[in-house]
């Protein structure tokens, strides 16, 4: 009953706060624009449901860029602990960075922007699981740092890489990162990721299980990663010969 109550004040608060701050003012001018209005939309649904306050605040918003954040100050003119930088194209978002303050705060907003892009095809468990994890790691280990190097370049399906940065600005504050890279089909309604350099399969709401990847994996930072539709050579082939380090 205690935890309840704890969920509908915090409800409450939310709602609130939100009310407060009005309607984003979104500017539509691109299917870039479009999509992203869609996808924070979505998220802040998501974030209702943690307990978590909405994206309340657009910084900047141009054809190529959008700077966002979750504020309490509504007279904020600057992120304050929960920043979301997206980079993008005229016809979809790019590259997605969450920068959150509070590692007991990071989990959730993460998961919520995992799961904007999902939907029903990733459960809440699996969503939170990797940035709960690393957020464990920032808290066992204030003092170090961890970066996972990525690949920019769009794939078959979205990437996930997190870094944690301590006292990064000399300001007392430790800056927990996830950075989405968006696949290149802008409808992609699939279910698969890469988690830094882990390959990991999603759930297909009619099997469970998904199964439509074939191809090549990479293990070498994503400096080459591509699906192929026929299988690889085998190792006493011409093709084989070459060697592609």
């Amino acid at each position: 009953m205690v935890k309840r109550g704890f969920l509908t004040a915090a409800v409450i608060c939310v709602m609130l706060l939100q009310a407060a701050f009005g309607e984003l003012a979104w500017v539509t001018d691109t299917p870039g624009q479009q999509r992203l209005k869609t996808y924070i939309e979505t998220a802040n649904e998501y974030l209702e449901k943690q307990g978590e306050m909405p994206v309340n605040r657009i910084f900047e918003l141009y054809p190529g860029i959008a700077t966002l954040g979750i504020v309490r100050d509504s007279k904020a003119e600057a992120p304050e602990d929960v920043e979301i930088t997206v980079s993008l194209l005229n016809d979809r978002m790019n590259i997605l960075q969450l920068r959150v303050c509070d590692c007991d705060r990071f989990p959730a907003i993460a998961a919520s922007m995992i799961m904007a892009l999902y939907r029903e095809n990733i459960t809440e468990e699996t969503a939170i699981a990797v940035p709960a994890d690393r957020a464990e790691q920032a808290k066992k280990e204030p003092k170090n740092s961890f970066v996972e190097e990525y690949e920019e370049l769009s794939g078959n399906i979205p990437r996930f890489y997190y870094a944690y940065y301590p006292d990064q600005y000399h300001d007392g504050k430790n800056w927990l990162q996830m950075t989405m890279v968006f696949p290149m089909d802008p409808e992609w309604k699939g279910s698969d990721m890469i988690i830094g350099n882990t390959y990991v399969r999603g759930i297909d709401p009619e099997s469970g299980v998904s199964e439509d990847y074939e191809g090549y994996y990479s293990d070498d930072e994503f400096t080459h990663f591509e699906v192929f539709a026929t299988a690889t050579p085998e190792p006493d082939s011409a093709a084989a010969e070459y060697d592609f380090r």
